[in-house]
């Protein structure tokens, strides 16, 4: 039995794979797996391991995207159920420990190195302090990572994507009501996702012509659409203000990542544009907030880091 440990991040659309040893947080062998190609979770990790020989492992850290409850996990955007008992037998590990993908995205951060991020402002902390991960995908995902007296790290799964969305003009006011229904809480997922950013773009376009998030996000990149460069800036703001508002709320003073497949592509954004301001437009209490650093997550394949992190506190 191979000394090897399994680190997968599980989406609804792509799975990733690697491998790492017990003890490190470095990752080789990555490869992506479309879903598609497989039945379950247990086919495609059988997959990974046969193409590279493997026949049994030390341990297994598998990220989802969906809930950790119960004894069986479903993911949130794709028909796959399994459990820890199935994905152990599948991996034919000795432990395994499955994990929220926003959750091994926050044990990924003491790991990243400075080519991973992009810093937008504000001061790099002086010693560890609590640090925030958030960030649109198909849904809005949120993590925090709490320094621990004795050393090391604990990760705080969130569910930051369910608070109200911040509106404060009258403008937005009219914008989130074109988007909701009458009694119905509108939530900052309902927007600063890629299904939200193209709902945005389709009220407020005069004759919509784009159908996807992806062709929203290039048109507005591109300065081609009116109506996309308009939603691509009101996303933006309304990130700004979700990540001030958990900056605030857990006084992340290690500073808020920005994490998921959206936030390379709109890095330029974030830096030129009113993302930075706004994070700080605390009012009375702002001093609290400006030093407070916001990190762009560019590295490739944070949460398989995360995972390795995860192997390495089992002390195996």
């Amino acid at each position: 039995m191979s000394r090897l440990a399994l680190v997968g991040d599980i989406g609804g659309t792509n799975s990733r794979f690697g491998l790492a040893e017990p003890g490190s947080s470095r990752v080789s062998e990555i490869a992506v797996q479309k879903n598609d190609q497989f039945r379950s979770l247990e086919e495609s990790i059988a997959a990974y391991l046969h193409a590279r020989g493997l026949s049994g492992l030390a341990a297994a850290a598998i990220a989802v995207a969906g809930p950790i409850e119960g004894e069986t996990v479903a993911l949130t955007n794709r028909d796959w159920r399994f459990t820890r008992q199935s994905l152990m037998a599948a991996a034919r590990a000795r432990e395994i420990r499955l994990l929220n993908d926003f959750e091994a995205l926050a044990l990924s951060l003491p790991h990243l190195g400075e080519d991973d991020v992009v810093q937008i402002g504000g001061s790099r902390p002086d010693k560890p302090a609590l640090k925030v991960v958030l960030g649109p995908g198909t849904g809005l995902g949120m993590a925090a990572l709490a320094p621990l007296p004795e050393g090391g790290w604990l990760a705080l799964a969130c569910e930051g994507g369910h608070v109200t969305l911040p509106v404060l003009t009258q403008a937005e006011f009219d914008w989130r009501e074109k988007m909701s229904k009458p009694g119905v809480p509108f939530e900052a997922e309902d927007a600063i996702t890629g299904g939200g950013l193209l709902h945005m773009y389709q009220v407020v376009a005069q004759q919509p012509r784009l159908n996807t998030p992806e062709e929203v996000l290039q048109a507005a990149l591109a300065g081609t659409d009116e109506a996309a460069v308009r939603t691509l800036d009101q996303f933006v703001i309304w990130l700004a203000r979700v990540a001030s508002d958990a900056a605030m709320a857990l006084q992340a003073k290690g500073g808020v990542y920005l994490a998921g497949g959206m936030v390379p592509s709109i890095l330029g954004t974030l830096q030129s544009g009113r993302f930075r301001e706004v994070f700080e437009q605390r009012g009375k209490i702002g001093y609290v907030i400006r030093p407070i650093p916001v990190y762009a997550v560019v590295g490739e394949f944070p949460a398989l880091r995360g995972c390795a992190a995860a192997i390495a506190a089992m002390r195996l």
